[in-house]
């Protein structure tokens, strides 16, 4: 047999709760993390200009002119 896993040696760990901050006595991932970059057709929070990229700064998401870098 060969050191290599398989993935039923995982499965034991799935049927275990999450146990992580991001997840509350229930198992909702309320106030779990944000992401801190997108693309695709977006308006600036700030500016409200039309923009591809956005980056997300004090909880909104912004364009890179008025991303705090």
């Amino acid at each position: 047999m060969t050191d290599d896993a398989t993935l039923s040696d995982f499965a034991a760990a799935d049927d275990e709760p999450p146990t992580d901050a991001s997840t509350d006595a229930d198992g909702s991932t309320e106030g779990a993390s944000l992401s801190t970059y997108a693309w695709g057709e977006y308006t600036c929070a700030q500016c409200g200009k039309a923009t591809d990229r956005v980056w997300r700064a004090d909880g909104e998401l912004v364009c890179p002119n008025c991303k705090a870098w």
